[in-house]
């Protein structure tokens, strides 16, 4: 077998079938199989998958057991010697993944790639970048690496600045990610501890550790239909990677730094909403403000958990 392609979805059914219909059209010529992990979903998306799509192995999770679980579901009965991650939410718009596969070949120290990916706006999703650290997301509180995306001091968590040329990242995101079936076992698959967000960066972490190197690879470009988010820094992921790879000393410093940032995102957005009464500044002043809530509010409880779980293993 050539190739294990990897789908999770839940609440899927609006985007799936062209997705599916998207990637069988551009698996032609390769041994393939499409593994389709569902966290239990209350739409149509398995009675979907069931009737219009019978040669997709279908795997029910009887809960929803957050994406990096699911993925590691998939991994278990992937029989390629190749793997890809995709969202559900995607649709292939150009690139040969033959290309992509002989590139892997090609370069056994590739850990995995990423491809370009294209929101439903039409804009460039900004899918891979540095490794988060303190400093960066000080940056990013600041807007510097916005402002200066061509100054090596002002790097922050992504990349601002888009290139065409296939070349090495810190990560990239697994709304699309290919690599080695042997890559991502070496490291144990994807961490089950994340839900869903950073699960992408800590699996890029984890294999540069082990000496591979990582892969923005735009010759493939994919539509990704992003629903807009509620909170702009993925909930509790972000304090789970920096305890985990930082320490909790480093994880409670983000709170502090999240809180400046969202500070002073509520009052840029504030002010530019009201000069202009533009209705798109509102809506990022509001999410700003329900994602400062949050880290006033329920950061403190994931870090008292945090603390809670280290100081069990010490015991």
């Amino acid at each position: 077998m050539d190739l294990s392609i990897i789908i999770v979805t839940y609440n899927s059914s609006a985007f799936i079938g062209a997705c599916l219909r998207s990637l069988v059209e551009r698996m032609r010529g390769l041994n393939y199989e499409i593994l389709l992990v569902d966290n239990a979903s209350s739409d149509e998306t398995c009675r979907l998958i069931q009737e219009e799509f019978p040669g997709v192995t279908l795997i029910q999770s009887p809960s929803n057991i957050g994406f990096a679980k699911a993925n590691n579901l998939g991994l278990r009965k992937a029989t390629g010697d190749f793997v890809l991650l995709i969202n559900p939410d995607t649709l292939w718009k150009r690139g040969d993944v033959r290309r992509a596969i002989q590139f892997l070949r090609d370069h056994p120290d590739i850990g995995g790639l990423g491809c370009r990916l294209i929101l439903q706006d039409g804009s460039w999703q900004k899918s891979h970048g540095y490794f988060p650290t303190l400093g960066r997301e000080l940056k990013e509180a600041f807007y510097l690496p916005r402002l200066f995306p061509e100054m090596s001091w002002s790097k922050g968590m992504f990349n601002y600045r888009e290139r065409f040329e296939v070349r090495p990242v810190d990560w990239v995101s697994c709304a699309f990610f290919l690599c080695k079936k042997n890559a991502i076992m070496e490291v144990g698959g994807l961490d089950e501890h994340f839900f869903m967000y950073y699960e992408d960066i800590d699996l890029s972490k984890r294999m540069r550790e082990k000496g591979r190197t990582l892969y923005y690879y735009p010759e493939i470009e994919i539509f990704h239909y992003q629903g807009v988010p509620t909170l702009y820094d993925f909930g509790e992921s972000p304090y789970l990677y920096f305890e985990k790879h930082f320490g909790l000393s480093f994880a409670k410093i983000l709170r502090c730094v999240f809180l400046l940032k969202f500070f002073i995102r509520i009052l840029i957005f504030a002010l530019l909403s009201l000069f202009t009464g533009r209705e798109t500044f509102k809506e990022k002043r509001d999410i700003n403000y329900r994602t400062l809530k949050f880290h006033l509010f329920e950061a403190g409880r994931i870090l008292k958990r945090l603390g809670d779980g280290l100081r069990k293993q010490t015991d």
